[in-house]
């Protein structure tokens, strides 16, 4: 690893506040090719005992990875992000991401940082806890 560290332990991430809308989740569902109805029917969505259409998990992880790399501002590159669902999350109701560094160390020669990550309801509960690893540089690097 070269020069000052990019990274620091403590860091944080955020908040970043989101309101996921309807066309996103639509646009989500035509990019995978699949329309579940809770999605974007209020009924069915009722009718699978939802309190209203929620987002999709994975759409939710691409917002995790969306904050990570505006966190990152240029400084370096997603390596991975994962994410564990703990509840739904309406559609068009506020969320905040945030995080923080957590560990920073260099492997293969490179900075790299795990981040913890949470999506957090408008009641104030996580609905995702998420993890990231980040590495300094850009990706032509590797």
């Amino acid at each position: 690893m070269s020069g000052a560290p990019l990274f620091r332990e403590g860091e944080e991430l955020g908040p970043v506040e989101l309101r996921p809308d309807q066309g996103q989740v639509i646009r989500y569902c035509a990019l995978q090719w699949a329309f579940p109805p809770f999605f974007y029917d209020e009924a069915a969505a009722r009718a699978h005992g939802m309190p209203g259409t929620i987002v999709p998990g994975p759409l939710k992880v691409g917002l995790l990875y969306r904050a990570v790399e505006g966190w990152l501002g240029g400084r370096g590159w997603v390596r991975q992000v994962r994410a564990a669902h703990r509840r739904p999350d309406l559609v068009g109701r506020p969320v905040v991401i945030a995080g923080r560094v957590v560990r920073v160390y260099e492997e293969d020669g490179a900075q790299r940082a795990d981040l913890e990550l949470a999506i957090i309801n408008e009641e104030g509960q996580p609905s995702v806890r998420g993890f990231a690893v980040v590495e300094a540089g850009s990706r032509e690097e590797e």
